[in-house]
């Protein structure tokens, strides 16, 4: 069975800082991403994600650099395996046993930690999750490398690692303009105990081509091109409802949110603090 993770995160412990996007690039100063780690943890946040894939590990380096001025015993680092990059452009896939342990020892050292908390695969082909990786990854964890094992994913390889047993974390998209199929896989998730961390949540939020006035914005620019966002809700959704509905009718325990801007990364805050109404899914109305 699956190590799963207590259900018990609240008020901003329930918001997570994305070390990722722009913060893995030129496009921002480490020291602004540090000031925002800083700043995160200072208004109660403890769930930092990061990978690396963002920047050929230059995320990750940045997240342990700023990790090694803070307490961080109470902190949850989550970061990837699976995927990596040699720069901006290239990215590559290795989902081998060899490739798993030379990706773990490198985000160790970048990260300066002992233990990951949290390893998630980073977007597996359901084919890619086989007997040898999930021995791998339980080696790992035997080791003391890991404490829970995750998937990042956005389809069938969530339902690949459901069947597993394995997971204990599922990072996928939550947000208002999902498709039916996607909410039920979700209920289906949460109902196994394992704790779901909603990513994309302020997609709907997101013009779909920003102008790029800021680092953040540019980033964004650059993904909305690629068609990575431009999801629609039913009806406009602020930022602020849209981390709301994630946290309730959306049903996610978590939600990761990256920002290059203190009073976006403040609003946040703000909005997973506010008390709200949402439902979690599961319910007739979630689904229908």
């Amino acid at each position: 069975m699956a190590q799963r993770t207590s259900d018990n995160a609240i008020g901003v412990r329930r918001l997570g800082f994305g070390v990722s996007g722009p913060h893995g690039t030129p496009l921002v100063h480490p020291s602004l991403t540090a000031d925002l780690i800083y700043r995160a943890v200072d208004r109660g946040v403890r769930l930092f994600d990061t990978g690396p894939s963002y920047g050929a590990g230059e995320a990750e380096r940045r997240l342990g650099e700023a990790m090694r001025r803070l307490p961080r015993h109470d902190c949850i680092i989550s970061t990837k395996v699976g995927l990596s990059s040699s720069g901006l452009a290239r990215r590559i896939r290795d989902f081998s046993p060899e490739g798993v342990r030379k990706s773990v020892e490198g985000s160790l050292k970048r990260l300066g930690m002992k233990r990951i908390e949290w390893l998630l695969l980073h977007g597996p082909a359901p084919s890619e999750i086989t007997d040898d990786l999930l021995k791998t990854l339980t080696d790992l964890k035997r080791k003391g490398d890991i404490a829970v094992l995750g998937i990042a994913g956005r389809g069938p390889e969530l339902e690949a690692a459901l069947a597993t047993g394995q997971f204990g974390v599922f990072m996928a998209p939550v947000h208002a303009a999902l498709k039916p199929y996607d909410l039920a896989r979700l209920a289906r998730i949460r109902a196994t105990g394992a704790e779901i961390v909603g990513i994309e949540a302020l997609a709907p939020a997101l013009p779909r081509f920003p102008a790029p006035v800021t680092p953040g914005a540019t980033w964004r620019l650059a993904r909305a091109l690629a068609g990575r966002f431009g999801a629609h809700a039913p009806t406009p959704m602020t930022p602020e409802e849209c981390l709301v509905w994630a946290l309730g009718e959306g049903g996610a325990h978590r939600v990761v949110v990256t920002t290059t801007r203190p009073e976006h990364f403040d609003a946040n805050v703000y909005a997973v603090t506010t008390p709200s109404t949402g439902r979690l899914i599961g319910g007739p109305s979630s689904l229908s």
